[in-house]
């Protein structure tokens, strides 16, 4: 499966523990998986399967792909075309890399960081396009961009991938802010202001589930934590949620037709 340029194609986390990984998320999700040896280096990289088809995966903990300090959390991947022009237009808008590009076999890949400090990988497919599913029970469900400088991520993502923008009022105040692609709504994008306290800007992966009270029950009989209890917003509910090893996402159950 290929997805278009500028959209989100690919989730995957890097745990310290890959096999407590495997048996939280195969329990949570019903994730069947396969490893696949990375390159050399004698590690492992685990792709998650729901009924035979791939929806995200999971690698080692590597030194330097986060911030010391900061816990693990399910990346975002964008899709580009051409990945070396996309990098190249990135580092002229303000963006820094800390990985590639690079091959990896099946695609080329580049962990960037954006102008405003948050990191998100750069897919360019070759024979891999991405995750099979989407937007189903068990997938990447949507990503959400929480940011410090609005229209600093507007502008630069804008250059970038050709973002188009619209926005919608939120209960709690303020806008939330849709970026789509030909149409396709892409992801969402929120300002952070005084209450997220030293939060940094960040990337959420949402997983889709069919019963977001029984997931996030789940997710603490599975060692697991509920950061944000479930939330009932006006397209569903979602919760934020943490792995048994502090990773970190959010599970939405989207609101009936």
């Amino acid at each position: 499966m290929k997805h278009p340029h500028g959209t989100f194609c690919w989730i995957d986390i890097y745990l310290p523990d890959q096999d407590r990984g495997k048996a939280f998320y195969g329990a949570l999700f019903g994730w069947e998986w396969t490893d696949v040896p990375m390159g050399d280096m004698g590690m492992l990289y685990t792709m998650f399967n729901l009924d035979g088809k791939t929806v995200g995966a999971m690698g080692p903990a590597m030194p330097g792909m986060l911030p010391e300090g900061v816990p693990p959390h399910w990346f975002s991947y964008i899709a580009t075309d051409d990945l070396d022009s996309t990098a190249d237009t990135a580092r002229s808008l303000g963006a820094t890399f800390v990985m590639g590009p690079q091959d990896v076999g099946n695609g080329r890949v580049a962990l960037m960081q954006d102008p405003t400090g948050a990191s998100v990988f750069l897919w360019q497919a070759l024979e891999f396009g991405g995750a099979e599913i989407i937007r189903s029970p068990g997938a990447l469900a949507w990503n959400e961009f929480y940011t410090r400088d609005l229209e600093a991520t507007k502008a630069f993502y804008t250059a970038l991938f050709g973002w188009e923008w619209g926005s919608m009022p939120i209960p709690q105040g303020g806008d939330y802010h849709l970026a789509s692609v030909d149409g396709f709504a892409a992801c969402g994008v929120l300002e952070m202001d005084e209450q997220w306290g030293e939060i940094p800007p960040h990337w959420m992966v949402y997983i889709q589930v069919e019963d977001a009270d029984a997931t996030a029950a789940r997710v603490t009989s599975l060692g697991g934590d509920v950061c944000v209890p479930v939330t009932d917003i006006s397209v569903g509910r979602f919760a934020v949620v943490n792995d048994d090893q502090k990773g970190t996402f959010t599970i939405f159950e989207p609101a009936a037709p």
